[in-house]
């Protein structure tokens, strides 16, 4: 029973510290405006809408 429990104690704070260095990457990327660059190339040959404009 007891390495049951160190079992499940290590899979939680493993995946605590998983998904905390993915938010933590995350964050790194988005403050260096690769993000929005990124989403303007992406959408560049898309076809234009014409959303309100006249």
């Amino acid at each position: 029973m007891s390495n049951f429990l160190y079992f499940i104690l290590g899979t939680t704070l493993g995946g605590m510290f998983g998904v905390a260095a993915m938010c933590v990457l995350q964050i790194n990327r988005l403050s260096e405006g690769k993000g929005e660059a990124d989403a303007e190339t992406e959408c560049a040959d898309t076809v234009p809408t014409d959303r309100g404009r006249s």
